[in-house]
C-alpha cells in the first residue's frame, strides 16, 4: 500500500505536536492558528486504522496508541516512540479522515511545501519535515481530495473571493473546503477575505460566505457569470442571496436590466432591486427636472387629474420629467418621487397616466412588477371599479 507524504522546509519541534495551544508558523497568511489541528489529526488517523509517522529532520516520530484505563473506562492513549501523550483517540471526536487529511494539507501549505503519493517513504533530510501516511480510509481521501482542496482556476477575482466555475455543495477558505451550503451553489466560492474560522477550520459566520459571494457577484464583469447567478432557480445558493449594499459593475447593472425588460420570471427580486436602486441613485444626483412646454404640462395635468378621479393620489408625491431613465424605462419610483421619461409624454396621456398609477402603487402600497400580490392588487382594483361604473357592490 503507498505512502501520502506531506514534506516542507523546516523542522518541526516535536513540542507542538505534544503541547495543545502551540501553533508556530512564518508564514502571515497561514490558515491554522488554533494549535490543536495536528494532535486531532493524529488521533484520527489512529482511531481510523491509518498509520502515521512524522520526521523531523532525521529524527523519526512514530505513533501508536497504548490503551490505558482511567477511573472505570478505557481509552486508548496516543504515543509517541512508545511515550504516553497527554490525548487520546477520542479527541477529535466529530472530525472524519478527509478533516485530518485537510489539517496534514493545510500544515504543509502554510509551511510552503508539497504533497504527493509514493510506494515508500522519501529519505528524511536535514532542514525538512516529512510526514507519512498510510491506511485505505486516507487514500481513498487522497483519490477525492478534488472535493477538499481546490484546484480549477477561477473565472472571476477579487479581494473578497474568487469564483470558480461549477456547482458546489462546499465553500472554500483560501483553497481549502471550509464550509457545507445548506443549498448547493451555481458556483464554487473561494473566500479570499480573512474571515473568522471555528478550530476545526470551518467558516464560523454564514454571513461571511453571503458577503463575499455578493461582491464578487455584483462587481463582476463576467456578463454570463452575473446571468447565472442572478436566476439561479430555487433551491440554490445564488436564489436566496440578497445583492444589495455593494455597488455594481456595469454589466451587472446592464444584465440585470436586459432580464427585467424581458420579464425573466427567474430574476432575483433583491439583484432587480439593487440595481434599480443604484440606476435611480444616479439619476437622482444627476437629474433635474425638463422645463415643460405648454402641450406638455396640459398632458400631465389632465393624466394626474384623470388618476386622482379613480383613486389614485399620484400628486401627493413629487412628479418628476427627466430627458432619460434608462433604455425602454418608462417611469421610476424612487425615494418618495415618481420619474417620468420624457418619452412617456411622446406617447400620449392614456400611456402617461397608466405609468403614474404604476409608479404610485410603488411607492404608497410597496409592490414589485411582476409579483402576485401586484397582480391581486390591480384585480382587485379593476373589481372595485366596475363597482362603481355599475353602481352595485359584489
Amino acid at each position: 500500500m503507498s505512502f501520502v507524504i506531506f514534506r516542507n522546509k523546516g523542522v518541526i519541534d516535536p513540542r507542538s505536536i505534544t503541547t495543545f495551544g502551540v501553533s508556530s508558523k512564518e508564514n502571515p497568511g497561514a490558515i491554522g492558528f488554533f494549535g490543536t489541528g495536528l494532535k486531532y489529526a493524529i488521533a484520527i488517523l489512529l482511531r481510523e486504522g491509518c498509520d502515521i509517522t512524522i520526521y523531523a529532520g532525521t529524527r523519526q516520530l512514530d505513533f501508536g496508541v497504548k490503551r490505558d484505563k482511567v477511573r472505570v473506562d478505557e481509552f486508548n492513549v496516543v504515543t509517541m516512540n512508545k511515550r504516553r501523550l497527554g490525548f487520546t483517540t477520542e479527541v477529535g471526536k466529530t472530525w472524519e479522515v478527509w478533516q485530518a487529511f485537510r489539517e496534514l494539507y493545510c500544515n504543509c501549505v502554510d509551511e510552503r511545501g508539497e504533497v504527493f503519493e509514493a510506494n515508500e517513504v522519501p529519505e528524511p533530510k536535514d532542514g525538512e519535515t516529512l510526514v507519512a501516511v498510510r491506511g485505505e480510509k486516507f487514500l481513498d481521501v487522497w483519490a477525492s481530495r478534488s472535493d477538499i482542496i481546490l484546484s480549477s482556476e477561477p473565472i472571476e477575482r477579487n479581494e473578497a473571493v474568487h469564483i470558480h466555475p461549477g456547482p458546489s455543495q462546499f465553500v472554500f477558505y483560501r483553497g481549502v473546503r471550509a464550509y457545507r451550503l445548506d443549498n448547493p451553489s451555481q458556483f464554487t466560492y473561494n473566500i479570499q477575505r480573512k474571515v473568522d474560522l471555528t478550530e476545526d477550520r470551518t467558516i464560523k459566520y454564514s454571513w461571511d460566505i453571503s458577503a463575499c459571494a455578493r461582491r464578487g457577484l455584483c462587481e463582476s464583469t463576467n456578463e454570463q457569470l452575473v446571468k447565472k447567478s442572478v436566476t439561479a432557480p430555487k433551491g440554490n445558493f445564488e436564489n436566496n442571496l440578497d445583492f444589495e449594499g455593494v455597488e455594481p459593475s456595469k454589466v451587472f447593472l446592464s444584465t440585470v436590466s436586459e432580464l427585467a425588460r424581458g420579464f425573466d420570471s427567474n430574476l432575483n427580486r433583491s439583484a432587480l432591486k439593487a440595481a434599480q436602486v443604484w440606476i435611480m441613485d444616479q439619476l437622482h444626483e444627476n437629474a433635474t427636472p425638463m422645463r415643460l412646454s405648454d402641450l406638455e404640462r396640459n398632458r400631465l395635468d389632465k393624466a394626474a387629474t384623470f388618476c386622482e378621479s379613480i383613486g389614485f393620489a399620484v400628486r401627493e408625491y413629487p412628479i418628476i420629467v427627466s430627458e432619460f431613465l434608462g433604455d425602454e424605462v418608462l417611469g421610476r419610483a424612487h425615494e418618495g418621487k415618481i420619474y417620468i421619461s420624457k418619452r412617456t409624454l411622446m406617447m400620449g396621456t392614456k400611456m402617461l397616466a397608466g405609468t403614474l398609477i404604476e409608479e404610485f402603487i410603488h411607492l404608497r402600497h410597496h409592490l414589485y412588477d411582476e409579483s402576485r400580490t401586484m397582480q391581486n392588487f390591480l384585480m382587485d382594483t379593476i373589481v372595485s371599479l366596475g363597482e362603481q361604473i355599475t353602481g352595485e357592490a359584489l
